[in-house]
């Protein structure tokens, strides 16, 4: 029994003395030495890095960057880039300590250039994407965008896609090489003023000139109305058509925040409805003229010409 235990306690020994320079000193694999206490001390200390990175980014966005004259699109983009510079070195640092060769990078760029071949290609474009939207800013936090059939507010724009909020608040992810190669209207892109149109039709022998009036009037006492602005006009009324029922009018007001387009359309609606209701304006129902032919007495004058 002793000389079972010894030779067990001797091949634990052994076997922790082979672990233990295996973990230490690592293991070939080819003409490459893996080290796996370097690689986790590498990976520990990267992740000590990146959490480090997180708080001095939120730091310096809190408190230096809002003491700039920079706007707040523009402190986001630069928090954003000084996320990325982090991240890089943050890398580098981690895989010097884990005792890769920096300058065997070369390596793992063509192992990546053949990974990007097989399906990356969609991540890059996506990353570059995002590089250049922090840059030019087409689009940033708070605009009203619509591309292709998303359309609501940009809520953040990370490295492969940006977060669009619609108006059901659901959030839609976007890649961003579709914010860069397809056409994306921006509603708030350089201010929030825009334009709302509104079609109404009124019955034929309508006093036209009244209705004018009272467009006009509704239109300039809103008060989301944009007046006297030196770049737009003031609300118009146009008489645009004779309709097959009616007389068509649009009225054509920009208004001092185009995101509440929808409620400022209702609202005018429903005032052009009191409007009219007191001024004794109508709005007409489609008309349409049916003939009806006796059928019988054709037929009767056909059976007589027979």
């Amino acid at each position: 029994m002793d000389d079972f235990l010894t030779r067990l306690s001797t091949g634990l020994v052994w076997l922790w003395d082979k672990l233990s320079n295996w973990i230490i000193n690592g293991f070939m694999i080819g003409e490459i030495r893996v080290q796996p206490l370097s690689i986790l001390l590498g990976l520990f200390f990267l992740y000590i890095f990146l959490k480090a990175s997180r708080f001095i980014r939120s730091k310096i966005e809190s408190s230096w960057l809002n003491a700039t004259h920079l706007t707040k699109s523009e402190r986001e983009a630069a928090g954003a880039l000084i996320w990325y510079v982090a991240i890089v070195i943050s890398v580098v640092v981690g895989m010097s300590i884990a005792g890769i060769n920096i300058t065997n990078l070369a390596l793992i760029a063509g192992a990546l250039s053949v990974g990007i071949g097989f399906g990356l290609q969609n991540i890059v474009s996506n990353f570059i994407s995002g590089i250049i939207l922090l840059f030019e800013q087409p689009v940033k936090r708070g605009d009203w965008i619509k591309v292709g059939d998303t359309e609501g507010f940009v809520k953040e724009i990370n490295v492969r896609s940006t977060r669009v909020q619609t108006f059901d608040r659901s959030d839609v992810l976007v890649p961003n090489s579709d914010l860069i190669t397809n056409q994306v209207t921006n509603w708030t892109l350089t201010d929030p003023i825009g334009r709302i149109i509104i079609r109404i039709g009124v019955a034929y022998g309508s006093d036209v000139e009244k209705v004018r009036e009272v467009l006009l009037q509704i239109a300039h006492n809103h008060p989301s109305t944009v007046l006297g602005h030196a770049e737009v006009p003031d609300p118009r009324v146009l008489f645009m058509r004779f309709g097959d029922s009616s007389l068509d009018f649009e009225l054509r007001m920009f208004v001092k925040n185009i995101a509440e387009m929808y409620v400022i359309t209702s609202q005018i609606n429903f005032e052009i409805v009191k409007a009219f209701n007191t001024s004794g304006i109508e709005v007409p129902f489609p008309q349409r003229d049916l003939h009806i032919k006796d059928w019988r007495n054709m037929s009767d004058k056909n059976n007589n010409t027979e």
